[in-house]
């Protein structure tokens, strides 16, 4: 068991050992993996604030029901009972049509529209708030409303929630498909740069075969320098966003219109880091397994 545990840390400290030992191509390593992970850190940031403007608006779906204004207040009631005990409800807001007058006069020129006329042209109304998982099923609700014939009018946003939606899914198929091409460009860069390494170190690979050391050793070394270069790739794109979203915030809010992106919560930019930091090592691990499977490096097995 001790044997087999010192064969791993042997390994793994080979591996990092490797790392250093050839700081050219490393670095060359390293520099791909953050170019391709700043490149994706992009699409997942904006999918990030689409995602949160999509959860804001529905959570804050609204319905605007108006009355007709032949209705009683018996209808009012009534109409009230229906919203209250609908389970997609989740508030109901009372607005009469005094309410609903002093908010419009606000507004001078509108007071003088309603001075012309005289009267107060605007019905009861309510302002409904529906639960967050139930805004995809909202058009039952509005149609049992609309059937209603105390109720003249209802108005909701669901155009602009569902475009808002498409617009989402969109991103996240185009930044798939880009992220993707980018991470096998990136791939394709980082193993022919690790095949280099390898090549140079053919003579220890042939060595390490005639001494009988398990396959796992002679490569191991290789995986995990793949899998070090492409965390430290990706530990260097965490840096230069964190110090981007901390001192060229205020940028972004007062001239490039990005607010949304700098005021994302410190959870989403712990969850882009992780992220990012799972995408450099597998970018990394990835590239040392392909250069291993050359045909030139089975030949020493």
């Amino acid at each position: 068991m001790m044997n087999a545990l010192s064969r791993f840390f042997y390994v793994l400290g080979e591996g990092a050992r490797q790392l250093i030992r050839a700081k050219g191509l490393s670095a060359a390593v390293i520099v791909t993996v953050a170019a391709a992970l700043f490149q994706l850190s992009i699409f997942l940031g904006i999918d990030r604030v689409l995602d949160r403007a999509l959860s804001s608006a529905q959570e804050n779906f609204e319905l605007v029901v108006f009355l007709s204004p032949s209705a009683k207040g018996a209808d009012r009631d009534r109409v009230q009972s229906l919203l209250n005990a609908d389970p997609q409800v989740a508030s109901v807001k009372v607005v009469t049509r005094d309410e609903a007058l002093a908010q419009f006069r606000q507004d001078p020129e509108i007071d003088q529209m309603i001075q012309a006329l005289g009267e107060n042209p605007l019905p009861d109304s309510f302002d409904v708030t529906i639960k967050k998982d139930a805004v995809g099923h909202v058009d039952d609700l509005v149609s049992r409303l609309k059937k209603d014939q105390a109720v003249d009018e209802v108005s909701y946003g669901k155009g602009q929630f569902e475009a808002l939606s498409k617009v989402l899914n969109l991103v996240r198929w185009v930044g798939a498909g880009l992220g993707g091409l980018i991470f096998l460009a990136a791939l394709f860069i980082i193993s022919n740069t690790l095949t280099l390494s390898l090549w140079a170190r053919r003579e220890d690979l042939a060595l390490m075969s005639r001494l009988g050391a398990p396959s796992w050793m002679r490569w191991g070394p290789y995986l995990w320098e793949g899998f070090f270069q492409g965390f430290l790739g990706a530990l260097l794109v965490c840096a230069i966003l964190e110090i981007f979203h901390v001192s060229a915030g205020w940028l972004l809010k007062t001239y490039g219109g990005f607010s949304q992106l700098a005021d994302l919560p410190a959870a989403d930019w712990v969850s882009l880091d992780l992220t990012l930091c799972f995408l450099g090592a597998v970018l990394g691990a990835l590239g040392a397994a392909l250069a291993l499977r050359k045909k030139w490096v089975w030949e020493f097995q």
